[in-house]
């Protein structure tokens, strides 16, 4: 009986022995099966990179097509319309332009870099996004630990040379100090660029496009550059502009030796007094659709010798070419203008005037102030009824008061202007035979009035 005993133990040892082994086989089995090269679990994470990269190639391909109907067919794509009509399906971008003509497209959300070659096509560059995009050895603040930028040429950027402030209403940064972005004269306000220029008057680096204070996890958009070059004397170069950028109000206020400009990318809608006080600029940039406020935009813009075509969206155009000594032509004043408030104040030079001004039009209030070699004619269809203003200075006006105030008195010059019924009795003074009245024009005598 102890013999059977011992037998039957032995079979069910041998037995076990078997069966471990038979499932150590078949767990290696299943491991090789699940996580191996050709694995169910590696096959479905080969499948699931797959399926992100075809979702990246089609929403570039998306923006493509979109950037292409908003350029009305063009197939000339530029970089800052590539990168809106990314973000406005909802992907954070840079597109960085490379010498051969391709392109890289950097992904902030997935980490992903894709190259957008000379025939359109994609392919993922397969970059270590991680290692690449880390904060600089140069940063070295307290306040930026954890923080990395990335500029608008796709390089990351030393944020110690920057004044960053998280917006909390528009849910992105402006590179100011809160002091400066809540300041609206000089006397409250500073830079917000702290870094040095070169030798040929450009920044250090990029300007940032995102930012990240949680050392890469999320990427936020940079949307305002409030002051941000402010007296900045020897900036002599515009740096590109990020394309999430929608204000700059007071941006370049100072400027004086800025004298090569760049984009103003399609986003923004402020434009005030963006170029205040750059004396050196003598072309001004392209001002795109959708911009709303030029006031003063161009003030004291003593060189600039061509005005930029107003886009169809402007409502306020008050002093914007303001002492704007060599400015020669006018632009022409579209139908959504309502404030030309000392617009051309004291542009000495100005000889020919916008052909119309639009019935929008409802202040007029110094507009070609000291413009004494204006000639030509102008039609004034305007809206001004004398109707009392608070004007620039915090005083009250008549909304057409010295609207040609010392107008055309110099060589000879003589000015025509053909208004509305309603806007000729305003201006026209019967003491004076066939000239207009003294609260329009000053001491003028060489302007002449009639009736459309």
């Amino acid at each position: 009986m102890r013999n059977s005993v011992k037998k039957q133990n032995g079979i069910t040892l041998i037995a076990l022995v078997v069966t471990i082994i038979v499932l150590i086989i078949l767990a290696g089995v299943s491991i090789a099966m699940l996580v191996g090269e050709n694995g169910i679990i590696t096959q479905a994470q080969r499948a699931a990179q797959e399926t992100e990269i075809k979702g990246d190639e089609e929403k570039i391909r998306l923006a493509m097509s979109a950037a292409q109907i908003e350029n009305n067919g063009n197939s000339n794509i530029e970089k800052d319309d590539l990168e809106i009509a990314l973000l406005e399906n909802g992907t954070k971008s840079i597109v960085v332009d490379n010498e051969d003509g391709t392109r890289n497209i950097i992904f902030l959300d997935s980490k992903k870099i894709y190259k957008l070659n000379n025939d359109e096509t994609i392919e993922d560059t397969n970059s270590d996004f991680d290692s690449i995009y880390v904060a600089p050895d140069t940063q070295d603040e307290p306040r930026n630990e954890g923080v990395i930028g990335i500029g608008t040429d796709g390089q990351v950027v030393d944020m110690d040379l920057w004044e960053y402030t998280f917006d909390t209403e528009t849910k992105g940064y402006v590179l100011n100090d809160t002091q400066s972005y809540e300041a609206s004269e000089s006397v409250n306000a500073s830079k917000g660029y702290l870094g040095e220029f070169t030798d040929t008057g450009k920044i250090q680096g990029s300007v940032p496009q995102y930012i990240s204070i949680n050392s890469g996890e999320e990427y936020i958009a940079v949307t305002n550059m409030r002051w941000t070059f402010f007296n900045c004397e020897n900036l002599v170069a515009m740096p590109q502009i990020p394309s999430t950028i929608d204000s700059l109000i007071f941006t370049f206020r100072g400027c004086i030796n800025l004298q090569e400009i760049n984009t103003i990318p399609a986003k923004t809608k402020s434009m005030y007094m963006t170029f205040g006080g750059c004396t050196a600029l003598e072309e001004a940039p392209e001002i795109p659709k959708g911009v709303a406020n030029l006031g003063r935009t161009f003030s004291g813009c003593s060189s600039l010798i061509e005005a930029p075509v107003i886009p169809d969206t402007v409502t306020n155009m008050d002093s914007t070419f303001h002492s704007c000594s060599s400015l020669v032509n006018a632009p022409e004043i579209p139908s959504s203008v309502i404030s030309m408030q000392t617009t051309f104040y004291q542009c000495t030079s100005l000889k020919n005037p916008p052909s119309l001004i639009p019935a929008s039009v409802t202040n007029l209030y110094d507009t070609f102030y000291g413009c004494t070699n204006l000639s030509g004619a102008i039609i004034i269809e305007a809206n001004v009824t004398g109707t009392v203003v608070t004007v620039i200075d915090g005083s009250e006006k008549l909304d057409y008061m010295y609207c040609f105030g010392d107008v055309a008195t110099s060589q000879g010059a003589t000015l025509t202007l053909k208004c509305t019924e309603e806007v000729y009795n305003l201006f026209y003074d019967a003491s004076r035979s066939n000239k207009i009245n003294i609260n329009v024009c000053g001491e003028s005598s060489n302007i002449t009035l009639e009736k459309l």
